[in-house]
């Protein structure tokens, strides 16, 4: 059963690609970052309530933690990610993204001092080639110019500010849980959308069904549920055998992001593919 939740946990997460193009069809950037992660802060934080039977007070230097990741985390990360998706196409955006671990890696190891080894580096390398690829459709000289858009640039901003969300999520951890922090953080980081996502608010009226449907599952399945099962998986099986399953979400995304929105598959997109999927496998493989 828990692998079943594993492999679910994976296509719940790549769904999150075509998801956000639906939504931002007639919903703004702001307007479905705050509706998403304060709906899903809401849950998690009655959840922490149910579990340990209370929300416990944070220390200072908690609270500064928090505010920090919640900022990184949410309000930068996702508001950039969202913005991003609205630019790239979805399929490319799941290839560029995904290599979070690949460049977390790298960074630990470059400032943190922690040792990566010869296949991990390996893995590192296939990622940053891998995104490279998709983010100039499979012409490298392309990169050397800086012929890229806008929104493939907020993409790898992306990437080098969820490293940063992680590598100081390690310290955090500390002394929170994984439910009690994420729940936290989603309601500090999604508190400062609020005042753009007000400005945004007289489109609501406009907004499609497909969008509030699409909106909901980002709530339930691309954020609650996922997160909890993948901790399930690293409690019950350890982190670098639970993150395995993270190697399926670029492949199922591509996948859905053509299924769903109709979008082309191309060589350069294949030949993405096969470079992200190989490099994630060797960061997080078991040492």
């Amino acid at each position: 059963m828990l692998y079943t939740k594993l492999a679910l946990m994976a296509v719940f997460w790549s769904g999150v690609f075509p998801a956000v193009n639906i939504v931002l069809q007639s919903m703004g950037v702001f307007s479905s970052v705050f509706l998403r992660f304060s709906a899903a802060a809401v849950i998690l934080l009655a959840l922490l309530w149910l579990r340990e039977g209370r929300l416990r007070r944070l220390s200072p230097r908690e609270s500064v933690l928090v505010l920090v990741l919640g900022l990184l985390g949410i309000t930068l990360y996702n508001s950039l990610f969202t913005a991003g998706l609205a630019l790239v196409e979805a399929s490319r955006a799941a290839l560029i993204v995904p290599t979070n671990p690949a460049f977390t890696a790298l960074f630990a190891s470059l400032l943190l001092k922690e040792r990566l080894g010869p296949v991990r580096a390996a893995g590192v390398g296939l990622s940053v080639l891998g995104a490279l690829w998709v983010l100039t459709r499979g012409n490298l000289l392309d990169l050397a110019r800086l012929e890229f858009g806008l929104g493939e640039g907020l993409l790898v901003l992306c990437i080098f500010i969820w490293s940063a969300y992680t590598l100081l999520g390690r310290v955090a951890l500390s002394s929170l849980s994984p439910l009690a922090l994420t729940a936290y953080v989603m309601a500090a980081g999604a508190i400062p959308t609020a005042i753009p996502a007000w400005y945004e608010h007289e489109a609501f009226a406009r907004v499609t069904w497909q969008s509030w449907t699409a909106l909901g599952y980002l709530v339930v399945f691309g954020t609650v549920i996922p997160f909890l099962w993948f901790y399930e998986g690293v409690k019950a099986l350890g982190a670098a055998r639970a993150s395995q399953f993270i190697n399926l979400v670029p492949p199922l995304a591509v996948t859905e992001s053509i299924l769903i929105l109709g979008e082309a598959f191309t060589p350069a997109l294949l030949a993405g593919t096969g470079l992200v999927v190989a490099g994630l496998y060797l960061t997080n493989r078991p040492r």
